[in-house]
């Protein structure tokens, strides 16, 4: 006989997953998430769209139409990963309430789930795939190096919209302790100093993130467009078993589809939270993002 978790609140717990990632996981938004009308159907892959670069024509002499073209972008599901949980009867017992004891454990359990999707998003970061590189070591990276990578991308035709800086740590704090920025009358906000948090820098939002790997390249830092790396997700199809709650979310700021599911194993006397993505990555515009190196 299949058991009913009573007292377990998946909604709840679904908003504070959707809650965790529109203010706490940015970095997503960093890449391209706008994908055709078959991310909703079957199949294996998915196909996103990369505009390519224009030129400007000469029109003294007429508006003569330029082609305009897109790269189509294959980004093939073959990722399913997530994070499972389980507390015992006797820890839930302890504990009072399982949509507490769970709620303690949310925010770990999606960061290593977000990680593993940026981490094989990064590992498309190779010389291979983004041939252009500047080497600025940490102490170097001020906002005058900023304004060149922004120079550098506009130059390979980027467009200025959505451009973004993919910072360790100790890029990032250069940035904050940049004279600049610490200037409120210059920057116009005290959030450099009073928060560690200038956003916006010479047409590129900041993010902070810890996971960047040097790809044995001395990969350090990433500067791109969206248009640079293709991140395609669908939901997971829901179990048949009417003893599994399952709560579908979709977070306004990533896009990206979470499934979160609750279930009781009879035999083993635990009760389970579980969430899991289905996703592919793939390289877009080879020109649209610039590998910052450590050496």
């Amino acid at each position: 006989m299949a058991n009913t978790l009573g007292g377990i609140n998946l909604a709840q717990i679904s908003e504070q997953a959707l809650d965790y990632l529109s203010t706490q996981f940015h970095p997503l938004r960093a890449f391209s998430r706008d994908f055709s009308a078959d991310i909703s159907g079957a199949g294996e892959s998915v196909t996103t769209r990369v505009p390519s670069s224009m030129t400007a024509s000469d029109l003294s002499t007429g508006y003569a139409a330029t082609d305009v073209t897109s790269t189509a972008v294959t980004v093939t599901l073959n990722k399913f990963k997530g994070y499972s949980m389980a507390f015992t009867d006797m820890e839930v017992s302890k504990a009072g309430n399982f949509d507490w004891l769970s709620s303690q454990f949310l925010a770990p359990a999606l960061e290593v789930t977000l990680d593993a999707v940026m981490d094989d998003l990064l590992a498309l970061v190779l010389n291979a795939n983004f041939s252009a590189n500047e080497v600025i070591t940490a102490a170097n990276f001020d906002v005058d190096e900023v304004a060149d990578l922004a120079a550098d991308l506009t130059t390979a035709k980027c467009p200025k919209s959505e451009r973004a800086l993919i910072l360790p740590p100790s890029y990032y704090a250069s940035i904050q302790k940049d004279a600049i920025v610490q200037d409120a009358s210059s920057y116009g906000t005290p959030a450099g100093v009073q928060e560690n948090a200038a956003q916006r820098v010479h047409g590129f939002s900041l993010y902070e993130y810890t996971g960047i790997p040097t790809n044995s390249e001395n990969l350090a830092a990433i500067a791109l467009h969206p248009s640079a790396l293709c991140l395609a997700a669908r939901t997971p199809a829901a179990p048949a078993d009417g003893s599994v709650q399952v709560s579908d979310i979709v977070d306004s700021s990533t896009q990206l589809p979470l499934q979160l599911r609750t279930f009781y194993d009879n035999v083993a006397g635990k009760h389970y939270l579980t969430m899991g993505v289905l996703y592919g990555v793939a390289v877009g515009n080879g020109a649209a993002l610039k590998r910052i190196k450590s050496a």
